[in-house]
């Protein structure tokens, strides 16, 4: 729902985005204390994204039924890793915070985008892993203690170091 067109930056463009329900807006807004997050999505080729929206005319009983959620799945990767092949598997992302400073409105952008998501996601993963294996360390300077955390809950420089290492190859990076 909501459909916006959304700048992602040289060399991804502006590309549509639509409103999406994901376990982090809640819990984002939950450990910050506002009210007002939100989390949107968009895929390319844009025909993708309409089967995202027709996924929410199935029944929960089907959506719930492992079996035929992992047939499902089983039969529709070789169709995706062929359609990313033909158009490419960048990932982009903007993360927007806006801020009311004394009845002024402020916002940082983030942009960051990969040639590949699988190694967007495997470089963001191994970050926060080598900051947990530090913090196991004796007498390290832990920036992460042992735990379980939403994103939001990590220290500023638990999420510097875990930004470097995610930028690493990143064709856009832009603060």
């Amino acid at each position: 729902t909501e459909k916006r067109s959304i700048d992602f930056g040289p060399g991804v463009g502006t590309k549509p985005v639509w409103l999406l329900d994901n376990p982090d807006v809640p819990t984002t807004a939950l450990s910050l204390g506002k009210p007002n997050c939100q989390s949107r999505f968009g895929t390319d080729p844009l025909p993708w994204n309409y089967l995202f929206g027709g996924m929410k005319a199935l029944p929960r009983s089907l959506l719930y039924n492992r079996d035929a959620m992992q047939a499902f799945s089983l039969f529709s990767e070789p169709i995706i890793r062929f359609v990313d092949r033909l158009v490419g598997a960048t990932n982009a992302m903007r993360v927007d915070v806006t801020v009311n400073d004394g009845g002024n409105r402020k916002t940082k952008t983030l942009r960051i985008a990969h040639h590949d998501l699988e190694q967007c996601v495997g470089l963001a993963t191994a970050a926060f892993a080598l900051e947990v294996a530090d913090s196991m360390r004796e007498k390290s300077s832990a920036t992460v203690q042992p735990g379980v955390y939403y994103p939001v809950e990590l220290g500023n420089e638990a999420r510097r170091n875990i930004l470097k290492a995610a930028k690493e190859d990143a064709f856009v990076y832009e603060i």
